[in-house]
């Protein structure tokens, strides 16, 4: 399945001038001429054994003062490392042109708020758009402040993904964190203050819970933004909140589950994750995730009835978020930060101690949200569906203004010529390659070569059109290919992945037109025969051609059999049958 890699990275303004008033707050935001991370992330992709993904680097910067600095700071990075990966950039400029295209064509203002580099979740949700203007049926967020080290990553990260698991089709997975020491437990120490504020403790309840024990993949209450795998089918419908002042990633796991969607939490997908030193005092670390646990209770809270989607309670994400998401949350604010507050006292810390009174006054008087955030964020859901639409109609026009910051692509050229002129020993040596043909005498495959062609495509050739007649068998000598149908958004429905080894020729055999597409995933190579040869070599040689066909009806039974499960569990496209799936 297509696959996107998409890592946002921050930056701003440089050291001797630090932040100023009306710049983007981020945590770790590297200086102009700070020292990075980005680099580290992409030189430990390099260890990867499958690179058969696209790369999208989201700039975020906290001014526009700095954006050009910025780009050109992370072009010389992803320059420097060399990748070997087709990149993008996507940048404050890239976004403009996508808003002036979109005004140019009568999209809606509240649509077109949407996009925007301005604040966590709504960075993840331009990840999740570029996502979708390279037409992705996976998305993986990763950050730039992790490292990958285990070589297998990519295949892990997808070896579940659109497959039914315990009775329920997989559209989000959940990696996890570990830190410096090789562990997954947050690396903190308890504090008094902490006694009724012990997240980090139910944290680590919930982490021991679904990361420690079996079974590998399992329903999870929580999930981390620079660890997660989400499914087209899931990422066109449900959007990132952007009203959550923090913990964008876990209030998205409960928006999934608004709209019937889990995440499972695979036990083998694990990033190192090495963020810098948190310099901001405990206060205010503390007002933040009253902010944001004070919004996703009213959130909950404010359900009510709404067809296509599923009440959920504080239960449902226990025991982490849960245990802050119930009615004790006030309580637990108050008595938490009069502890803080006299820690600070007893360490001559006044103004600390101020900050922490502060908080349980705004836990009451400003961070109660003034609107009803259920239906605030079903507004937003039915812009962000507008917008995916509107993306699917324009897509050639979307896909052209992100070429303009393609960084790096991987070319691959046909050479037409050569295919037409391969030789005969070149394609009995391919053949010899092949199981399927490994009980075939040498003088059978010579036979076999003389009546069959190779042909190649680069990615996203079109190998064969709906309605096309067509009375060849195909074998797949190398790459993948998808075969699909269109729905009436104009957007793929891949029905299969077929690679390297795969058959392909059910209409040889009933000798109809193609009632499906089948594009190239990458680069692909193909030995194909026509049936006419075929009939001549039964004529021929009767035992070989037979022989032959065996190879080809067993392989394509096969195939038959597994697309049309695979179809039936995920896409429902009218009554298509088994040879609907050629």
């Amino acid at each position: 399945m297509r696959t996107v890699v998409v890592i946002p990275t921050y930056w701003g303004r440089k050291k001797e001038i630090g932040f100023k008033e009306g710049d983007i707050v981020y945590d770790h935001a590297t200086p102009i001429d700070g020292e990075e991370t980005l680099s580290r992330i992409l030189e430990s992709m390099k260890i990867l054994n499958k690179k058969d993904f696209k790369l999208v680097i989201l700039i975020c910067s906290t001014h526009m003062e700095i954006e050009h600095q910025a780009e050109g700071k992370v072009r010389k990075i992803v320059q420097g490392v060399k990748l070997d990966v087709e990149t993008y950039l996507f940048t404050r400029k890239t976004l403009r042109k996508i808003k002036r295209f979109g005004r140019n064509s009568e999209l809606k203002e509240n649509v077109l708020s949407l996009l925007s580099l301005e604040g966590y979740a709504n960075v993840r949700n331009m990840c999740l758009f570029a996502s979708h203007i390279l037409n992705a049926d996976i998305t993986v967020l990763i950050d730039d402040d992790e490292i990958i080290e285990n070589p297998d990553f990519m295949d892990i990260a997808r070896e579940f993904i659109g497959k039914r698991v315990y009775g329920e089709t997989v559209y989000a997975i959940a990696g996890y964190y570990v830190n410096k020491y090789g562990n997954y437990y947050d690396d903190v120490s308890m504090e008094p203050w902490m006694t009724y504020w012990n997240r980090f403790g139910s944290k680590s309840k919930a982490f021991d819970k679904i990361i420690g024990c079996g079974p590998r993949l399992k329903q999870s209450p929580f999930a981390f933004g620079g660890a997660m795998v989400i499914h087209k089918n899931l990422y066109q419908i449900v959007p990132f909140d952007p009203n959550i002042p923090r913990g964008e990633d876990i209030d998205y796991l409960i928006n999934a589950k608004m709209f019937g969607f889990s995440f499972f939490l695979d036990n083998k997908l694990s990033i190192k994750h090495l963020p810098p030193k948190n310099t901001h005092p405990t206060w205010k670390r503390t007002r933040e995730d009253i902010y944001r646990f004070i919004y996703e209770k009213s959130k909950i809270d404010s359900q009510y009835e709404v067809s296509n989607m599923r009440m959920v309670t504080a239960d449902d994400f226990s025991p982490y978020p849960g245990e802050f998401l119930k009615d004790d949350l006030e309580d637990k604010i108050f008595k938490t930060n009069l502890l803080l507050a006299m820690e600070n006292l007893a360490n001559k810390e006044v103004d600390a101690c101020r900050e922490s009174i502060k908080n349980i006054y705004l836990s009451i008087y400003e961070a109660i949200p003034k609107k009803d955030p259920f239906t605030a964020y079903r507004n937003i859901q039915k812009y962000w569906e507008k917008l995916v639409d509107f993306t699917l109609e324009n897509k050639k026009e979307m896909r052209r203004i992100m070429e303009e910051k393609k960084l790096f692509k991987v070319e691959v050229t046909v050479d037409k010529e050569h295919y037409e002129k391969i030789s005969l020993k070149e394609k009995k040596e391919t053949l010899k390659r092949m199981i399927e043909f490994k009980d075939f005498s040498e003088e059978e495959l010579e036979k076999i070569a003389r009546i069959s062609a190779v042909k190649a495509y680069k990615e996203d050739d079109i190998i064969f059109k709906e309605g096309d007649e067509d009375s060849s068998f195909y074998i797949m000598i190398r790459g993948c290919l998808r075969i699909i149908k269109y729905n009436e958004r104009n957007e793929e429905i891949v029905l299969a992945d077929i690679c390297t080894g795969g058959f392909l020729g059910e209409t040889a055999i009933v000798n109809e037109r193609h009632r499906v597409n089948a594009v190239a995933s990458e680069f692909v190579e193909l030995l194909f025969l026509e049936q006419k040869n075929l009939e001549l070599l039964i004529k021929e040689d009767p035992n070989l051609g037979n022989k032959c066909l065996l190879v080809f009806l067993e392989k394509l039974s096969i195939k038959l059999d597994k697309t049309n499960r695979l179809f039936q569990d995920n896409y429902i496209l009218g009554s298509s049958s088994l040879s609907d799936m050629d």
